[in-house]
């Protein structure tokens, strides 16, 4: 994960990942590491490494499970959205997309993809969320 300091703001985006499943992070870690313009800075398995991760690193995207322990990734993103407003976050979860995309909409994530669907729109939601945009399951929450 040495990939961090040598960041060109302009052509990669650093990406951390919380989840507690290390099967899951490891997964995520060889398919992200296979996209050019994105670099995976740490894999974190719950929210207070998240946090402490961040006091002295930076990051672009997170992407964060529901299922974390103490505190949930809905908590997790608020805390991200509140002290550190220019990281953008996708929630990935096996929770149901229809009761959870709205909450993690409201709890300020740029994004919600079902780990049931991840496989054929986790690529498109990344592109989205990192490039400013919101990608939410089209199940997960009613149009704007």
């Amino acid at each position: 994960m040495a990939g961090c300091e040598r960041h060109d703001p302009s052509t990669m985006t650093r990406v951390i990942i919380v989840d507690d499943h290390d099967m899951v992070r490891r997964g995520l870690m060889r398919l992200l590491g296979e996209q050019p313009h994105l670099t995976v800075c740490a894999s974190l398995e719950n929210a207070e490494r998240a946090l402490d991760y961040l006091e002295n690193q930076t990051a672009d995207l997170a992407i964060v499970d529901i299922s974390l322990g103490h505190m949930d990734g809905l908590q997790l993103t608020r805390r991200l959205r509140r002290d550190h407003p220019h990281l953008r976050v996708l929630v990935l979860s096996m929770h149901d997309p229809v009761v959870y995309g709205e909450q993690a909409r409201s709890a300020g994530a740029s994004g919600f993809v079902a780990k049931a669907t991840a496989g054929d729109t986790l690529l498109a939601a990344i592109e989205r969320v990192r490039t400013g945009g919101t990608y939410f399951d089209n199940a997960s929450v009613a149009p704007l």
